[in-house]
């Protein structure tokens, strides 16, 4: 049975691999938005595909995303 091992850890393997892509790439996104330029033109279409790219990496986890903003100030719970 030692072959239905290796194939379990090497999907599980693979399915770290794919979770660390998608955390790069949103971390890449993150990084090069541009936070100090209001006037960006793609500012929106930007942070569509972050959140996009979030929303995919949460799902990859199993991780439903609590976002609640309280009447005292603004604030996201996980």
């Amino acid at each position: 049975m030692a072959g239905s091992q290796d194939i379990f850890d090497a999907i599980v393997m693979a399915d770290e691999s794919r979770k660390m892509k998608v955390l790069e790439s949103l971390i890449g996104m993150i990084q090069k938005f541009p936070y100090d330029d209001p006037t960006y033109d793609k500012l929106h279409e930007d942070l569509d595909k972050i959140r996009g790219k979030f929303k995919q990496f949460c799902s990859l986890l199993n991780v439903q995303p609590d976002f609640k903003i309280s009447a005292e100030g603004s604030g996201l719970s996980f």
